[in-house]
This record gives C-alpha cells, structure tokens and sequence, in this order.
C-alpha cells in the first residue's frame, strides 16, 4: 500500500496553514491488567500502515508547495518488552509509514505549539482532525488535545476532516480490491465448510465453529462477531448468542466475515440445516433473491444507499402483497426493517456520508432480508459489490446462494 501517497493526496484538501493530527488508539482494559485486544484507528492506518497503540501522525501544511509529515511513537522500554513485546523502534515506523521525521509523543504538544507560534503566522493556523463529530467531543483524545490548544490559544479553528478521509477512504485502489477479494475468498470457504457439516440438532455455535477454524487456518481474523441464527433466531437482526441447537426443517442464516490486513469482507448466507428447503422457505427465499439481484443490476456510481434501499422497499411492497403478508394492515416494514446496502472496508460498517453519492471504487453490501417470526423464518443473502465505472462487480459471485445450486452442494455431504 502507498501510505506516502495517500497523505499527499489528503494534503491537497486541506487548507493552508493547518495541522493534522490523528491517533492510532489504545485498548480499554478488561479487568485489572488484562486489557482487550488492541483496534487501530482505522483513518490512522490508512495513512501509516502501522497497527500500534499510542501513536500519533501529525501533518503540517503551509502551502501547496510546503509540508511536513511527523510521526511520534513510545520509547522502546527493553523491560517492558520482555513482558509484553516491544514498543516500535524508529526504523520499523519509518520503514512501514515512508515517514522519515519520527519523534516521541513526550514532544508532541511542545512540538505543534512551535508549529503554530515560531513560524511568523501566529494565531492563524486550523486544527485538523477526523473527529467524531463537528463539536469537540470529550471522548476523543485528539478533540481533547485541540481544546487544550484552544484553551490556550481561542483565536485557533478547529475543522472535522471527516468528508476529506472519506473521500479518499471510499474509493479503494486495485490494492485494497484485491485484498478485500483474499477475504472473500477466506469467507466462501468458512460457508461452504459450515453447510457441509450442517445438519439437524446441531448447535448453533458448533456449526459457527466450522467457520472459526477456517479462518484460523488461513491466517484471517474475524471481520465482526459471527451471526449464526436457526429457526425463529434469524428473525433477530443481530442475534449473536449462537448457542441454540437447530430443529429439523430449521433455516440457518450465517451473517460473518474474514479479515484480511485489516480489510472486511461481509457476507450472509441463508440454508437449510437438513440441505432441502421446505416450499415455504422457497417462497420467500426466491423474494429476497430477486431483491438481491435487483440491487446488483442497479448498483452504480451516482446513486445513493437510499436509493437503493427504497426500490427494495417497492420491490417488496409488490411481492409481498401477492402472497398476501400484507394484509390485515401489515407493511414492507413488519418483515423488513433495515438498509439494504453499507460501506464496507477497514471497517465492515466503512465510514459514510449520508446521501453521498456512489462512486467508482467504493465497495458496498447488498443484504436484502425477509423477517417472519411468526414462522421462524429469517432470511438474509448478502453480498458485496465494487462500484465500476457504469455498474457493478459482485466480488462475492462465487459464494453460491441458488436454492438448487445450495441444496445439491449441500447433499453431496449427507
């Protein structure tokens, strides 16, 4: 990955006499000394390409023609190192990032102070940063170092460069395409483990064992917590307890994903745990995957998510009115009750922009779904799509969702 080129290109949006600061993040301690796994700072990755706690990258720009890029790392502690592993030495961080100028996060404040007071444009420069939100919020540890900034210095702006780093983060180079395919392709192999093994009276997290193994073996960690839903269960859009065994004629509805270098892949797939879908199950499945191809064919740059989202919501008004789950006052709504389509990225749920249109490189999910608990049916298929320069790719297409194409794969096992 080009870091160095992608923090020029953020340069080239902001405006002059700013300071950019972003922080890599730190984990939250469990209980006593056991901290939880350690999450970078994704924005703070994408710029760096190194996933280490408390780091700091700082870009000052003067002018279109003059910039500077500093990153402040930990002193390497030999004691600590040998309870808890090293702390990254100048070398590696300049080796990873492309920045020469490393220095120490003990500097860090008395070092922007000199940015903005010694250079002859006092009390002029922006403060930069990928804040939560557009007020300086208290949680966030660069919003906390721009209001002591502020503090002593209130004639000091504060600007949210979220727009600026979604912009560059939503439009994936053929990198990041061909990484987020590795983590497709890790996925596919987790599903069709799992519908090999599935069978009835199997629990839930058995069969979401299957699909841990996968990714272990193939050096892949998980994207998000696996859903793992049989019977009624997948009626639950986020059910995540995966420790119900599953009923003859049940359907199990696996909403997961691997990660590879930290990129998402995010996939569902619905199946029967017997390998024969009922013909009510087919009913409603053969609805969903119509959305789902509908989606597909519409996906293209200058549309928005709502838009997509609302031709579901037409295409089900329709369907579900011929089959009569409309009657007696009942709406699109009462079996379909989210989006059809995220970011998807760094992040499974990638950073956004609401109405923003699509544009080529972004890379998004197409999950249509049909909930209906008084059957215990939940069906969800869900894919994800590259916005091409006219349409879409479906990067997932070989991840098999035709009921006699998952019945006849299924069967080979049984």
């Amino acid at each position: 990955m080009n870091y160095k080129l992608r923090r020029e290109k953020l340069l080239e949006m902001l405006p002059e006499y700013s300071i950019t600061v972003m922080y890599s993040g730190v984990a939250p301690y469990s209980i006593g000394d056991e901290k939880y796994p350690f999450k970078v700072d994704r924005s703070f990755y994408y710029f760096t390409g190194i996933e280490r706690e408390n780091l700091y990258l700082v870009l000052i720009k003067l002018s279109a023609a003059k910039s500077s890029e500093m990153l402040f790392i930990e002193p390497f502690d030999e004691k600590m190192a040998k309870w808890v592993g090293g702390k990254i030495k100048e070398d590696e961080a300049r080796e990873i990032s492309s920045i020469e100028d490393i220095r120490y996060v003990q500097s860090l404040q008395d070092d922007i102070f000199y940015y903005i007071h010694r250079l002859g444009q006092a009390n002029s420069f922006t403060l930069c940063g990928n804040l939560d939100k557009e007020e300086i919020s208290q949680k966030n540890v660069v919003s906390q170092l721009f209001t002591d900034f502020v503090k002593a210095d209130p004639s000091l702006k504060v600007k949210n460069i979220f727009k600026e780093i979604f912009i560059l983060r939503s439009q994936k180079d053929q990198e990041e395409i061909e990484v987020i395919r590795k983590a497709i392709s890790v996925t596919k192999e987790g599903i069709e483990t799992m519908m090999a093994n599935s069978r009835e009276n199997i629990y839930e997290n058995e069969l979401e064992a299957y699909f841990d193994f996968t990714l272990k073996c193939k050096q892949c960690d998980h994207a998000f917590t696996t859903i793992c839903a049989t019977g009624k269960n997948a009626t639950i859009l986020h059910y995540s307890q995966n420790n119900q065994y599953a009923k003859s004629n049940d359907l199990v509805l696996c909403d997961l994903g691997a990660a590879y270098q930290l990129y998402s892949s995010d996939i569902t797939r619905t199946f029967p745990v017997n390998g024969r879908f009922t013909e009510r199950q087919k009913q409603i499945y053969d609805i969903v995957l119509r959305a789902n191809k509908l989606v597909r064919q519409m996906a293209k740059p200058g549309l928005t998510l709502a838009q997509l989202n609302n031709a579901v919501i037409d295409f089900y008004q329709k369907e579900l009115s011929a089959i009569g789950l409309l009657d007696n006052g009942k709406s699109v709504r009462d079996y379909y009750w989210h989006g059809v389509s995220h970011m998807l990225g760094l992040e499974t749920h990638d950073i956004s922009i609401s109405g923003y249109p699509l544009t080529k490189g972004c890379v998004i999910t197409n999950e249509p779904g049909l909930y209906l608990e008084q059957e215990g049916i939940g069906i969800r298929i869900e894919d994800d799509l590259l916005i091409t320069d006219d349409g879409c790719e479906e990067l997932s297409s070989d991840i098999i969702k035709e009921i006699d194409d998952i019945e006849e794969f299924m069967n080979r096992y049984k």
